[in-house]
């Protein structure tokens, strides 16, 4: 473990060869996931004379953890959107291209079944507990969305954070991530975690904390073992910004806009083909990701067909963008402001858009 906290030095990159464009994948089912597993983003890129390296693939030895904040200027980033607004507002220069299907489940409050607590409104003056990652040299992502959950929660049930207590739940997040060789093989590893051992958890149940906020996901799991209850659902309220406010997005480095936008447009393109599969073949694309991670595949299929996965630059994620960085600003996860406007480079998805399908035929006349 390494518990040097120095002065955040954001100017080392990881170094892409001349022909060579990194991309990250969050652990969920979005349009790349798939478009990578057939091979179409390779395919794609090969064509403008590029090549695809999945940036987890290869040890971060030097703690520098570029996923999170955008840390190369070959990279292309598609996942959760707290950490490109830390990176775009205090790291390093990146381009919005696209925003994703959202993930609508917003997250729970959850309580011992034996606490006596049945709404938020119950845990006036009692703690609530958050994760809080000990370095801080980077964005503690984990514990934005719990924090986030919390503060939203408490304010739809007539409470703020001086309401009740907060507990920062400390843990040690210094430990970087073994390397992945593959986009499935990551997704694998996070669905084979414990939801009983993550700390939070551990501190409801030892009585340190009274509540805690979790997704919905954990909470299937933890409510099963007859100890937990939810006291309030995030994802069934109408207020769209609960849950809208965390749309995945594709971010690309400044660099990479500016020396290969042709490369960008061929992932792009890649990523409509996987989102526009995975929109006619739900079940199928639920097999494919479950195979490879776990989980529920009626549940997944079930869900997945509910959504349009085809990469898109939509008003209303956008405006999610906004309500996100707004708290990260208000609760300093963030120093610097910037406008979500500015941010934004629609020529790569427009060009994506329109060469799509021109360039699909053109893959399948020759591989006959």
């Amino acid at each position: 473990m390494s518990t040097k906290q120095s002065a955040p030095d954001y100017s080392e990159q990881v170094v892409a060869a001349d022909d060579e464009v990194f991309h990250t994948l969050c652990p969920g089912p979005q349009a790349s996931y798939f478009s990578v597993a057939h091979g179409w983003t390779q395919d794609e890129l090969a064509k403008v004379g590029a090549r695809l390296t999945y940036l987890r693939s290869i040890p971060d030895d030097k703690e520098l953890w570029p996923h999170v904040g955008h840390r190369s200027e070959s990279l292309i980033r598609e996942g959760g959107n707290h950490p490109p607004i830390w990176a775009r507002a205090d790291v390093t220069d990146t381009r919005l291209v696209a925003t994703l299907a959202p993930a609508s489940a917003g997250g729970q409050v959850l309580v011992r079944v034996d606490s006596g607590f049945y709404r938020v409104a119950d845990l006036a003056g009692k703690k609530i507990g958050i994760p809080k990652g000990r370095n801080t040299r980077k964005l503690d992502f984990g514990r934005v969305p719990l924090h986030r959950g919390v503060i939203n929660a408490l304010a739809l049930n007539g409470l703020s954070d001086k309401d009740v207590q907060i507990v920062d739940i400390e843990h040690d997040d210094f430990a970087v991530e073994k390397p992945s060789s593959t986009p499935a093989e990551r997704a694998g590893r996070f669905t084979s975690q414990k939801a009983e051992g993550a700390a939070d958890v551990v501190a409801l149940a030892e009585g340190r904390v009274d509540a805690i906020f979790t997704t919905r996901e954990k909470t299937r799991v933890l409510e099963q073992t007859g100890k937990y209850k939810v006291i309030e659902d995030l994802g069934r309220h109408p207020d769209w910004t609960l849950t809208g406010a965390s749309t995945p997005v594709i971010t690309v480095s400044a660099k990479l806009a500016e020396k290969h936008p042709d490369w960008i447009v061929a992932y792009l393109r890649a990523a409509i083909r996987g989102g526009r599969w995975v929109n006619a073949n739900p079940r199928a694309a639920a097999d494919l990701f479950s195979g490879k991670s776990g989980g529920d595949v009626d549940r997944l299929a079930k869900s997945l067909a509910e959504q349009d996965f085809v990469p898109k630059l939509d008003p209303l994620a956008l405006a999610g963008l906004g309500v996100q960085k707004a708290f990260l600003l208000k609760y300093g996860y963030i120093k610097n402001d910037f406008d979500i406007g500015s941010w934004v480079d629609r020529r790569f998805l427009d060009e994506a858009l329109a060469t799509v399908d021109a360039s699909a035929s053109v893959s399948a006349v020759a591989a006959e």
